[in-house]
């Protein structure tokens, strides 16, 4: 415990303190700013009984002055009502007071702190007091970021995994303006801490940006230059150390994901079959060929076969009619379905298109018009996700991922699943069908030795696949996985700009959320309701790097810091 005493709790007739919340008026030497976290020393007494000792762990919400100037009008008229040259000689008397939410008491008792009582800045031993650390089995102790004081105290904050990857919580969505608050680089930072840490778990990532993040495997420049012994500018070298001492002083190594556990997986291009359709700036080489590129990358294509017993997944989009969606699940259901004995989407919308009277119940028209969204979905938009003609596929370079994670997905592992540069049906359909191969590997009998216990789903942009005030067949898997997903050990990491724009329950059952730079608009819808005025303040002035995360680990919201990723990311081409 720092010695150096900062303020002394505070109260008025008119402003006391409660269990919640306290007040207290600052050492005029000491420099502290908002979301720093204090301490508090004090004797409780009770009755007849001896006094006890007890600490309060706070963070600091707002810091005002006060003088002793009783209106604006008594300041303005004691310049002789507006002369800035005038140097007054009138001593006021000034001074701080800060406002602090209490995050926790020592003895769990939450009487209100007691008037005039030491306020000190929170040193590492009192911030350890305060995550809980020694309280869970270091088996499960997993560094989730740190704290850096104003007076630059770093503490790393770790957490119990269980309560990120289950079962006693699960789920991490994180929201903040786009590129500025960095939701992308935390979630890898935060997958790697979890792959060091935790030997139990893989990782799926989809790729919604570009080729952000197609060369995971590789460092980020920086540190690339560093093993290269490429001298680098005074900027970019205090970058550098940065980094290095961000990701050390939570025991972590600062390195790109193993490349021999990591395999990525590319959309075909429509005209030509081994031929990819990604961004290629940060592929490893110039060619769309998939076989002049790394033996762990992949191109993927979906046939029929694919889709069978998930045609209404595939159509959802359509703005299906109640008779189409009756068809739709025949389809998919029915012994004598035509998905099922024909071999390609060709011959099936050939047979479809050949019907003239009723048919498996539906009439023509409906018949018809569910025909036609088939053919447009699988041929006519397609970008080459789907194959109109085909059967199967012989190169062993084009893998489905749901293929993968069914045969092969061990723990350990990480799969990059791109879909930037596909439509929106066929990013639907991508998504929904790796979901739904993790929870037929987690709910399923396969005894393979190295099989994960804990699957990690990351995607950005998840407004999209739960968007907020409407159903769909993704959606519905979507809510399954987040209210049951942590009991089974299939995790959402979710990320968005705007938390108000995903579906309620999807948000509500993530148990840890985290929060970047966010617009002024956003922070007065239902997601941030919960917090103090003051709380939403501070996250209008959070920089790059910077995070408040509210988990339940934790019971309250904490400001931490996190390194840069260590991987390689489409801006470090070039």
């Amino acid at each position: 415990m720092s010695q150096a005493v900062i303020g002394k709790v505070a109260a008025t007739k008119l402003q006391g303190n409660n269990s919640r919340e306290f007040y207290f008026w600052i050492d005029p030497e000491t420099q502290i700013n908002p979301l720093d976290l204090i301490v508090v020393k004090e004797e409780i007494t009770a009755g007849q009984q001896e006094s006890i000792p007890r600490e309060v762990y706070a963070q600091i919400l707002d810091i005002t002055s006060y003088t002793d100037a009783e209106s604006f009008l008594e300041v303005f008229a004691s310049t002789d009502f507006g002369n800035v040259t005038l140097e007054s000689d009138l001593d006021r008397i000034a001074f701080n007071v800060a406002k602090a939410q209490v995050l926790g008491t020592s003895g769990n008792m939450r009487m209100p702190v007691q008037f005039n009582s030491s306020v000190y800045l929170a040193d590492e031993a009192a911030i350890m007091k305060l995550l809980k650390v020694g309280e869970f089995d270091e088996t499960y102790k997993l560094p989730i970021g740190y704290i850096e004081q104003s007076d630059e105290v770093k503490v790393p904050v770790c957490m119990d995994a269980k309560w990120l990857t289950g079962p006693d919580g699960a789920h991490l969505n994180v929201s903040g303006k786009t590129r500025l608050a960095a939701k992308t680089s935390y979630v890898l930072f935060l997958v790697s801490s979890i792959l060091q840490t935790q030997n139990d778990t893989a990782v799926i990532i989809f790729n919604v940006k570009g080729s952000d993040l197609l060369q995971i495997h590789q460092p980020n420049r920086l540190l690339a230059a560093d093993a290269s012994s490429v001298e680098l500018d005074t900027d970019n070298e205090q970058k550098l150390e940065k980094l290095k001492d961000g990701w050390k002083s939570m025991g972590l190594d600062a390195k790109p994901f193993d490349e021999n556990k990591v395999f990525y997986f590319l959309p075909s291009q429509k005209h030509n079959l081994i031929n990819i359709n990604a961004d290629q700036r940060n592929l490893p080489t110039d060619t769309r060929d998939i076989t002049s590129q790394p033996p762990n990358y992949f191109a993927y294509r979906y046939v029929l076969g694919d889709a069978r017993e998930r045609l209404r997944l595939l159509l959802f989009s359509r703005g299906l009619t109640e008779p189409q969606e009756q068809f739709i699940d025949t389809l998919d259901n029915a012994d004598d379905s035509p998905a099922f004995t024909n071999a390609t989407f060709e011959s099936l919308c050939r047979e479809l298109s050949r019907v003239t009277s009723r048919y498996l119940g539906s009439d023509a028209r409906t018949v018809s018009v569910v025909k036609r969204y088939i053919e447009n979905v699988t041929r006519n938009r397609t970008t080459g996700v789907f194959d109109y003609e085909r059967e199967s596929f012989a190169s062993n370079r084009l893998q489905l991922p749901s293929t993968f994670i069914k045969d092969s997905l061990e723990k350990g592992q990480t799969l990059v699943v791109d879909i930037a540069q596909v439509n929106e049906t066929e990013q639907r359909w991508t998504f929904g069908d790796v979901i739904k191969a993790v929870d037929n590997l987690m709910t399923g009998d396969s005894d393979r030795p190295h099989k994960p216990k804990k699957v990690a789903i990351f995607v950005d942009e998840l407004n999209k696949y739960a968007p907020s005030g409407a159903s769909s067949p993704l959606t519905e898997d979507l809510l399954d996985i987040t209210a049951r997903g942590g009991s089974l050990g299939v995790i959402l990491f979710g990320a968005e700009q705007f938390a108000s724009r995903i579906h309620p329950q999807v948000y509500g059952n993530c148990a840890n959320k985290a929060f970047g730079l966010t617009d002024a608009t956003e922070v007065g819808t239902d997601p941030y309701r919960a917090f103090p005025k003051e709380i939403k303040d501070r996250l209008l002035e959070l920089e790059r790097g910077e995070l408040l995360v509210y988990f339940d680990f934790f019971g309250q919201p904490l400001r931490i810091k996190f390194p840069p990723p260590a991987c390689r990311k489409q801006e470090d081409v070039g």
